[in-house]
């Protein structure tokens, strides 16, 4: 069952109507749960048991740890919980990364070692539900929350379909409180719930989709196309997956506004970052903030003088490439974002107090210069990521730089214009610092514009549609 594809509409029908035709808080809770282990199981029917004992797991750990007699109690209970979710994830998603570096590690001291290969397929969702879990437990460890008392209910706040495979990282302390009774849906969740669903459809489908067609023979083979292709690819790509995933995770918030919860906002227009600091408060914000309050605070913060702030910065990002894939272009893409997170720290310390920089740094010239600088440092973390070989990142390298590359032209007139919806969409809400200003608009043009955006989606949206790219994490 694809998010967003047509049995989903089906199924996401027939939940609704179940869910708001039972009255009473365990029969709708407890077919709301049924219903995202049936999308789970449709999805990767093997593992559903993982999301299940995982959630065992950490119920039963919240309830011990709170229950506890002692502090030493307390924290064996929170191990259990931590290291269970870790466990897992690590045994999934990173045992083939290990073993290949291993292997290759051998070779490289004169072992022979023959070849053999992993087949290890990674549970949709993992990433995120296995955080979702050890942010509850250490909510509870620290006194944040209660622990919850219902396995129903616990098993629900952690297997909620809507934002079950990609994200947003929801909170116990976010969606907890929400459930102590069943929220009733007013009609403004239900009119913006429409809103937010059909403009992530839109982004995915008709902006990601479709630059999709266009950034995935680019990357395969760049040596054959010329630099202002593949300046074009790298524009198209930072498009693409800003859509795909701010796409799903807009879907995933109106979805949950017609059952009556609100999840938190995942994207706030990141390519208008004036600083690298300023895009990962922007981008994928619920996971900058729990690696900020779960990593990186938990090992000192910017309490314990320059070098540790620096070296707690540095190690969280790279935890954080990390977390997104079981490569080392994600464990350089991470580290790299860890030394400019660093190196901003460093500057903005510099000049703190300086008037005159102040000055400077507050004209628009400054900032527009500085919106451009993030933009391009923040392309170029896409290509080492997105890049298959390295080869051909070295060629994406050049291009970026303004050096000349040899091979074919090739970029459909559809490319700059999806690329520029980006950019208009950008600074039409972001630039005006609101979330959307289609919302404050007259309920009629509202209404035109989802009506034109659900004919561009039926006349030019790919037959074909690709799975998330979040999925993979």
């Amino acid at each position: 069952m694809s998010f967003g594809g047509e049995r989903y509409f089906v199924f996401l029908l027939v939940t609704l109507l179940a869910y708001h035709l039972l009255k009473r808080r365990g029969p709708k809770y407890t077919l709301l749960l049924l219903a995202s282990w049936l999308f789970y199981f449709a999805l990767t029917p093997q593992y559903l048991w993982v999301i299940v004992l995982t959630s065992a797991i950490d119920f039963v750990a919240g309830r011990l740890i709170e229950d506890a007699p002692t502090p030493a109690a307390r924290r064996r209970w929170l191990w259990l919980s931590v290291v269970s979710n870790l466990g897992l994830l690590g045994a999934f998603k990173y045992t083939t990364f290990l073993v290949d570096n291993g292997v290759s590690a051998a070779r490289l001291l004169g072992w022979q070692v023959d070849d053999f290969t992993l087949k290890i397929i990674l549970p949709l969702g993992i990433s995120f539900h296995t955080f979702q879990g050890i942010s509850y437990t250490l909510d509870v460890y620290r006194g944040r929350v209660k622990a919850v008392r219902s396995f129903r209910d616990f098993a629900l706040f952690v297997a909620f379909f809507p934002q079950l495979v990609a994200g947003p990282v929801v909170r116990a302390s976010e969606f907890l409180p929400q459930m102590v009774t069943p929220p009733r849906v007013t009609f403004d969740q239900v009119v913006e719930g429409l809103h937010w669903f059909v403009l992530g459809l839109f982004k995915k489908m008709l902006i990601a989709d479709r630059l999709a067609q266009f950034v995935d023979p680019v990357f395969a083979d760049p040596g054959a196309y010329d630099a202002a292709t593949l300046r074009w690819a790298i524009l198209a790509y930072a498009g693409q997956i800003y859509c795909d995933f701010s796409g799903y995770s807009d879907m995933a918030i109106g979805c949950a506004k017609w059952f009556g919860f609100e999840l938190p906002q995942n994207f706030n227009f990141p390519y208008l970052a004036r600083n690298i600091a300023d895009f990962w408060r922007r981008w994928h914000m619920s996971l900058s903030t729990w690696m900020r309050d779960y990593l990186y605070i938990p090992l000192g913060g910017s309490r314990k003088g320059v070098a540790r702030t620096y070296a707690n910065l540095i190690l969280t990002m790279t935890l954080c490439g990390l977390w997104h894939g079981a490569s080392w272009n994600y464990v350089l893409w991470g580290l790299g974002n860890g030394l400019l997170l660093a190196a901003h720290r460093a500057y903005d310390l510099s000049l703190k107090g300086n008037a005159a920089a102040d000055r400077v740094r507050s004209h628009p010239l400054f900032q527009a210069a500085a919106i451009a600088g993030t933009f391009w440092t923040v392309c170029a973390g896409l290509v080492l990521v997105r890049m298959e070989s390295w080869p051909g990142g070295g060629l994406f390298g050049r291009a970026m730089c303004g050096a000349a590359v040899e091979g074919r032209h090739f970029v459909p007139a559809w490319v700059p214009l999806l690329v520029g919806l980006v950019a208009l969409g950008h600074l039409f809400s972001g630039l005006r610092e609101v979330r959307c200003r289609l919302l404050l608009a007259a309920p009629p043009l509202r209404g035109v514009a989802y009506a034109a955006a659900v004919a561009l989606l039926v006349v030019f949206a790919p037959t074909e549609t690709k799975a998330f790219i979040y999925f993979q994490f």
